[in-house]
């Protein structure tokens, strides 16, 4: 019998098998690969790209006529009007007018009441009537003084004449050798005492009356004061009761009753139609020294000049009054407050090298290159109607970025 052979321990060394030697990545992906990535290295880590104008706005440098002209938009105004200001403060009582009327001269507006005024006049009365009763009494007292005084007088008066009357019988019996010259000395002393005791008094009296005249005068003066104060507080009572100063038609002229105006409070004004109407144009203030009286412009209406320059600078414009030319009336149906176009021209038309207006045209512009948008320096002039005068920089035909660039210290830009 026989026997079987011995089994073996498991050991798994009959699954392995040896596997082939890795082979270098340069040889597996070859020399050009290799050169491939390196050059895509080399742009990753190479300074960025031109940056892009998204959405450029190009335009032209060409030759053209160079119209040095502002396009306004102007109001027409009457050019005879009066402003309609509040005179007196006070609380609307009545509003005998409205807006658009048309108004005779002197024809009441509005009527204002005024509580502070009525107590005003009330106190300058009392004091007019209290100085007129003062100054009564002084005349009174000096008719008074001047009683007493001339009876005073004429009691000095006979004592001197008196004492003169004994002075010289006095003298009389002296000289017969009937009185001593001792009566006689004493007769001659009260006669100088009468005497000097009357002319005193008079000149006191004289004193004391051109006093009591020069009080009486002045307080005369204060009570003509008072009384003209008055007289003024009367006279604007009665401008609380507000008239028409010409004849027109009231425009802006919005007053409710109850409503508190004060003194220059602007409360409407009143058109003359019969004036003719302007036009008003702010102009900004740039423009303003070459603003002058005579330059010509165009409206739908016809044509126009300048009449005047109002030089106060407000929000930084001007207004400018233009009027029809003359011997041309102005256009019937033309009503204060309605708006027109002009163009008001500030020098001849000129041929210049022109561009058209936009943000990214400045002192430094970009002007196209091929693909490319190069910086340049140029010296620009006049600006006027969309149209911008260059001077030097640029050439007809070269493309010039108007529209404003994404950054103005670039030296270069890629278009789209």
């Amino acid at each position: 019998m026989s026997s079987s052979p011995t089994a073996l321990p498991a050991s798994g060394a009959a699954m392995d098998r040896a596997l082939p030697q890795p082979r270098r990545l340069a040889w597996r992906l070859g020399v050009p690969a290799l050169a491939v990535v390196a050059a895509g290295l080399l742009v990753a880590w190479r300074p960025s790209a031109l940056q892009t104008v998204a959405t450029p706005q190009l335009a032209a440098a060409h030759w053209g006529e160079f119209r040095d002209e502002l396009a306004l938009r102007a109001r027409v105004e009457p050019l005879r009007s009066v402003q309609l200001d509040a005179p007196e403060a006070g609380r609307v009582e009545a509003v005998l007018a409205h807006d658009g009327d048309v108004v005779a001269a002197g024809a009441p507006l509005y009527r204002l009441h005024s509580p502070e005024q009525e107590q005003l006049l009330m106190q300058r009365g009392a004091e007019v009537a209290q100085q007129m009763a003062n100054v009564s009494v002084q005349r009174s007292a000096l008719a008074a003084s001047l009683s007493t005084n001339r009876r005073e007088l004429a009691q000095l008066q006979a004592a001197q004449q008196q004492a003169e009357a004994d002075h010289r019988r006095q003298q009389q019996l002296a000289a017969a050798g009937f009185v001593s010259p001792a009566v006689l000395e004493q007769a001659e002393r009260q006669h100088r005492l009468a005497t000097a005791l009357l002319e005193q008094t008079r000149l006191d009296q004289q004193a004391e009356a051109e006093t009591r005249r020069q009080s009486l005068d002045e307080m005369a003066r204060a009570v003509q004061g008072l009384q003209q104060g008055l007289a003024l507080l009367q006279h604007s009572r009665e401008r609380l009761l507000q008239r028409a100063p010409i004849a027109g038609q009231l425009s802006g002229f919005q007053l409710q009753v109850g409503a508190s105006v004060k003194p220059g409070d602007r409360l409407g004004r009143i058109d003359d139609p019969a004036g003719g109407v302007q036009l008003v144009a702010e102009v900004d203030e740039f423009h303003l020294p070459r603003l002058h009286p005579g330059l010509s412009a165009t409206s739908p209406s016809g044509e126009l000049t300048l009449a005047q320059t109002l030089p106060q600078v407000q929000a930084g414009k001007v207004r400018a009054l233009l009027r029809w030319v003359e011997g041309a009336s102005s256009p019937h149906g033309l009503r204060p407050g309605q708006a027109l176009e002009l163009r008001l021209q500030l020098d001849r038309p000129s041929k210049a090298l022109l561009l058209a207006e936009g943000p990214g045209v400045q002192t430094t512009l970009y002007v196209r290159e091929g693909h490319e948008l190069h910086r340049r320096q140029v010296r620009l002039g006049r600006r006027a109607a969309g149209q911008v005068e260059v001077l030097a920089g640029l050439q007809p035909g070269d493309d010039v970025l108007i529209s404003p660039p994404p950054d103005t210290e670039a030296e270069r830009f890629a278009l789209p």
